[in-house]
């Protein structure tokens, strides 16, 4: 990277730091990680969002009993710093794995044993699933895929590969082939949190990856704050340079306001500091 990149990414940070500096938030907490700038605060003000999401969990360790949901508050809490055995990671955890290989999962065909997680019956509809990229699932079939995929990559960062269950999902995504680039985006998201054994077999998705970025650094049929979301949560250095690529076109999104979109989304915002971050640092 050219000092002018990297002088350049510096001062678009710095924009967005100041757009962060005093959100009380849990985007907010996260991206001053990013900047090494915590407020006095920022540490009690993580443990209240902590504690915020374990509250909210029922007597079976579900939020509202939504698996999305559920893998959602899960996610965030090992974000904001609860490490495995922390109650609520177990508690919420404990809820995604009772959901596994139950009827109305997306491959449900009458026969258990795929691993794929279940957000309820069929005649219970969870679409349209909103992810934080701003991603939006309308089909119902892709919804309960994503919520399996969202739920898979919880239970893996808090633990929980070893279990059989799980292997076999891994094993089910890593052999799949997606028409859906988002959804394949998803995959990589889910596949990318597994023990480092496994990341032979998803250099080849990123290979794949790297054959549909386009000179611009973005994807056709995706949005570039959906791709690298998931993208940064494979720990390698063929997504990191597929990240890196992208920042370009991150970083001309940039508004006055520090935010990365016309209407100031804070989500959107993190994705793009972690994401500029990643191709500074390259």
């Amino acid at each position: 990277m050219t000092t002018g990149t990297a002088s350049r990414y510096a001062k678009q940070l710095e924009r967005a730091a100041e757009f962060f500096r005093e959100r009380d938030s849990y985007e907010g907490v996260l991206a001053r990680r990013v900047f090494g700038e915590p407020t006095s605060y920022d540490r009690e003000l993580a443990d209240h969002l902590i504690r915020e999401r374990r509250r909210r969990s029922r007597m079976d360790g579900s939020i509202a009993g939504s698996l999305v949901l559920t893998a959602r508050a899960l996610w965030e809490i090992m974000e904001l710093g609860a490490d495995r055995e922390h109650a609520g990671v177990v508690r919420l955890s404990g809820y995604l794995l009772s959901q596994q290989d139950l009827p109305g999962r997306w491959s449900d065909d009458g026969m258990a044993g795929d691993g794929f997680f279940s957000p309820g019956p069929r005649h219970q509809p969870i679409a349209p699933l909103v992810l934080r990229s701003g991603t939006v699932f309308e089909n119902e079939m892709d919804a309960r895929f994503v919520a399996s995929c969202l739920a898979m990559r919880g239970v893996l960062r808090a633990g929980h590969e070893s279990r059989a269950p799980v292997r076999a999902h891994l094993e089910r995504l890593l052999r799949l082939k997606l028409n859906d680039p988002r959804l394949a985006f998803v995959v990589l998201g889910a596949v990318g949190v597994a023990p480092s054994s496994y990341l032979p077999r998803i250099e080849a998705l990123l290979d794949e990856t790297a054959r549909g970025q386009r000179p611009d650094g973005t994807w056709p049929g995706v949005t570039v704050f959906h791709a690298v979301d998931l993208l940064m949560s494979v720990p390698n250095a063929q997504a990191r340079s597929l990240v890196t690529r992208a920042a370009p076109h991150i970083a001309g999104l940039q508004t006055a306001s520090g935010a990365f979109d016309p209407t100031d989304q804070q989500a959107l915002a993190l994705i793009a500091v972690r994401a500029l971050e990643v191709a500074r640092s390259v």
